[in-house]
């Protein structure tokens, strides 16, 4: 009876708290209960959608991959789960062919204040990839990488574009009338100098060894085979898609400039 006493003022106590963490906790439920549902919904399946996300991401650790994880998202490997796909034939491909990163990739371009004219070539390039015609899409690709950063450079007053010949600015605003910056990589070149939070990136795109280990197969140096004709076999799924990567990656970058 003493020790009921003592206890009495701590019990009653107890059971006010107890009262409060049960209704805070169904307000809880309730407020949550959609999000609550979709979760035990997604446990039940997560067994069956694991090998496919296990295979998926291995190409996240690809080292001619690597930039795909600057772009591509959890809920983007998700969208591109196909359950009557054998699991072990499920790849990054998939995903970087999936509606949903392409739209993704899409409408971060549409909501820049980049040429909308460049907008229909981008969608060209991507039905060319998903229709297994490489060679269109790389050239493509390869063209609007460089055109993205073109304008960027031209909208940052980095460079000026004047009757053809692109101008170099200098930090102080000058500019250098008698250089003209042709090709990808002087203008990454100069774009360095103007000691951006880009820099790096800038040096990233003109060492990128699209086949790791090759040095000869970074951007710059592959364009300019394919585009003149000295590479004839780039027409595969694996450089595509790696462009595309770099396409989404570069439109993504290049919104720090203010763009």
């Amino acid at each position: 009876m003493a020790t009921r006493k003592a206890l009495e003022p701590h019990i009653q106590q107890w059971r006010q708290i107890a009262l409060a963490v049960n209704k805070a906790l169904n307000e809880f439920v309730e407020e949550h209960r959609e999000s609550i549902e979709l979760w035990t919904q997604f446990a039940k399946i997560y067994p069956q959608l694991e090998p496919y996300i296990n295979n998926i991401s291995s190409g996240l650790n690809d080292p001619d991959f690597e930039i795909a994880n600057d772009v591509i998202e959890l809920a983007h490997i998700f969208a591109a789960i196909d359950l009557q796909k054998d699991p072990s034939a499920a790849s990054i491909l998939d995903v970087i062919s999936s509606e949903a990163f392409q739209n993704s990739l899409i409408d971060f371009y549409s909501s820049m204040s980049l040429d909308a004219d460049r907008l229909p070539l981008i969608k060209e390039a991507l039905d060319l990839h998903n229709s297994e015609k490489y060679a269109g899409s790389i050239c493509l690709l390869y063209g609007q990488i460089e055109g993205v950063l073109t304008e960027s450079f031209e909208k940052a007053n980095y460079i000026i574009i004047n009757q053809k010949k692109i101008n170099p600015v200098k930090i102080d605003g000058s500019v250098n009338n008698k250089s003209n910056l042709t090709g990808l990589v002087p203008k990454l070149e100069h774009a360095i100098t103007r000691q951006d939070q880009l820099q790096s990136y800038y040096s990233k795109i003109k060492t990128y060894e699209l086949v790791a280990g090759d040095a000869e197969e970074t951007i710059p140096k592959t364009r300019n085979k394919i585009l003149h004709g000295g590479d004839l076999g780039f027409n595969t799924e694996k450089r595509s898609a790696q462009l595309i990567l770099w396409l989404y990656s570069t439109i993504l970058q290049v919104r720090v400039l203010g763009i």
